[in-house]
């Protein structure tokens, strides 16, 4: 379902376009965008309440970018979702990281195929890695030895 939605949001799930990683904050309505990470490897999550995949994955990352987060920023995109169901699911999982307010899916759809997707970006914000599907722990800690090395 979701698939469909990024489809007709953007014309086509080929890669990346230009649109910029960049939008308000779900809660604070406060701008958040990668380029304000210059210098940091990112590690951005796309993510719905709604998407079971990503209910999987929420404890994994919360931990992993709380443990982490001294080598890696970590940025959600909600895409395709209610505030009251993104706070709740923040809440859920004590998620920590800001995330972009992407109701119509147009950021997730012009980055990803669907959710969850996690894109991981170097210090550059090149583009260097996309995890479809739920990202494993083994998946994320490989991911980040690839942009940020001890």
């Amino acid at each position: 379902m979701f698939a469909a939605l990024v489809l007709s949001a953007t014309g086509s799930a080929a890669g990346p376009k230009k649109v910029a990683i960049a939008g308000p904050e779900v809660f604070s309505g406060k701008r958040v965008a990668l380029t304000q990470y210059g210098g940091r490897a990112v590690l951005v999550n796309v993510w719905g309440s709604w998407c079971d995949g990503c209910n999987t994955e929420a404890p994994v990352l919360s931990r992993f970018a709380r443990s982490n987060a001294r080598r890696v920023v970590f940025l959600g995109i909600d895409t395709i979702d209610s505030k009251p169901g993104a706070r709740r699911f923040y809440k859920r999982y004590d998620l920590e990281y800001p995330s972009i307010w992407d109701p119509r899916g147009v950021i997730a759809g012009a980055w990803s195929r669907g959710a969850p997707t996690t894109l991981v970006f170097d210090s550059r914000h090149r583009l260097v890695q996309r995890i479809e599907g739920s990202a494993p722990l083994a998946e994320l800690n490989r991911a980040l030895r690839r942009v940020a090395p001890k």
